[in-house]
């Protein structure tokens, strides 16, 4: 394996550069792309770091890379990391529903994106534990792993750990999870409009109960159409149906 000659920014600090090439977020997408693309050079653009510790949270860089045969690729990436998203449905009197967040999302124009709950691997690198803690967090759910319904495993037949969004510029894949509740109606109007601020985070969410096929036609996020077609295959795998 040939040596890759790295390059930075002016505003990247000297001190941060070693702390960007040795975290586990540059390594992991370093080493996957490694195993089937022949990288000579890398130049950081630019980073930006977690706010609670100094660890790249995302980077952006230009390869230059080709396939084995020599043919070069399009070496722009941004880099966030795996991600998890999970979707909660309430059963209320025999019709689903789900429970979702709404929040701010700068990128795409939104003040009031709305979104099944979901959350970068920025502490862990366990899916299941890490959806676990997005449905406490933004859902004010408690959960158990038991609970928790892997439908990216179960649709791939394990054979993929997720799926790409934004495949010519991001390296993430999500892996999506299904949770069911059967709950009363007063319970469902509890669950409903509940708020959440994370002022360290800029992130400020709110709970949102839609009815199953009204909340799908809403959906800007591509994820949550995503994870509705594979429950809907999971349903009719175990001979249910919505």
């Amino acid at each position: 394996m040939m040596p890759i000659e790295y390059t930075f920014s002016p505003e990247i600090l000297e001190e941060d550069r070693t702390v960007i090439l040795e975290s586990s977020l540059f390594q992991t997408w370093l080493v996957r792309s490694q195993k089937k693309f022949v990288v000579s050079k890398i130049h950081f653009s630019s980073v930006d770091f977690r706010q609670k510790k100094h660890s790249p949270l995302f980077i952006k860089l230009t390869a230059t890379a080709s396939l084995p045969d020599g043919k070069p690729v399009h070496g722009i990436v941004l880099i966030r990391g795996n991600a998890v998203g999970i979707l909660v449905v309430l059963w209320c009197e025999g019709k689903p529903y789900l429970l979702l967040v709404r929040q701010p999302r700068f990128a795409i124009s939104e003040p009031e994106s709305l979104e099944i709950p979901a959350g970068i691997l920025d502490w862990s690198s366990d899916y299941r534990q890490v959806a676990l803690s997005e449905l406490k967090e933004e859902a004010m759910m408690d959960a158990k792993d038991e609970e928790l319904i892997d439908l990216t495993g179960f649709y791939t037949d394990g054979k993929l750990d997720g799926h790409a969004g934004s495949c010519g510029l991001l390296d993430e894949r999500i892996r999506l999870f299904a949770i069911e509740r059967t709950v009363s109606s007063e319970e469902l109007k509890r669950l409903d409009g509940r708020k959440q601020e994370y002022t360290d985070e800029n992130e400020w969410i709110r709970t949102v109960v839609l009815p199953y096929e009204e909340a799908g036609k809403s959906f800007v996020d591509h994820k949550n159409l995503l994870a509705m077609f594979m429950y809907e295959r999971y349903l009719s795998a175990q001979g249910r149906h919505l």
